[in-house]
């Protein structure tokens, strides 16, 4: 009778461990509000302060020097979304480059964006491309930098929301909508 239980609970347990090692395995990180509504808000934030700059060039108020702020906030942000992005891969939690491929596509993200971030280490996921998104922000200050007095000239919209930190801020933020929609 002891026998009977004994074999009845290790048949049990057996049971459930192999049911566990059945259960579907995760490819694909789970999804970041943070890091979603984060980088919305900076898309929507820099594309304002870019259209703005354009409508201020050749004033003081359209300098670099007036607006040096905006960019240290901005990467400020973005260092605190590389802090969440860099959770998820200690946690070997990133998506999978099939994922990233597809998303890119789908969303037209130019080619020479595209060929910026290259293919995602399997480790990097995330981080990769928020670090990208930094740099965008630090080659749009020095154009503003360089500019000077005069501003951000008509075409920055194109160079930096069409291109440049606009493009990079639109593949993350498809990689993260694509983890949602998995």
């Amino acid at each position: 009778m002891i026998w009977q239980r004994l074999r009845l609970v290790l048949a049990g347990l057996i049971a459930v461990a192999l049911l566990n090692g059945c259960a579907p395995i995760l490819l694909v990180p789970p999804y970041d509000e943070q890091i979603d509504s984060g980088l919305t808000a900076l898309y929507s934030d820099t594309t304002a302060f870019v259209d703005r700059m354009i409508s201020l060039r050749g004033t003081p108020e359209g300098s670099y020097a007036k607006n040096s702020d905006f960019y240290e906030t901005a990467t400020a942000k973005v260092g605190a979304l590389v802090v969440r992005a860099e959770a998820h891969r200690i946690l070997n939690d990133c998506p999978s480059s099939a994922l990233v491929s597809r998303a890119f596509a789908l969303a037209r993200i130019p080619e020479d964006v595209r060929g910026t971030i290259g293919t995602l280490p399997k480790d990097d996921c995330q981080v990769v491309l928020l670090r990208l998104i930094q740099d965008g922000y630090g080659n749009m200050a020095k154009v503003h930098q360089i500019q000077g007095d005069a501003g951000l000239p008509p075409m920055a919209h194109g160079q930096f929301i069409d291109g440049g930190v606009g493009a990079q801020l639109r593949a993350a933020i498809t990689v993260e909508i694509a983890k949602r929609a998995r």
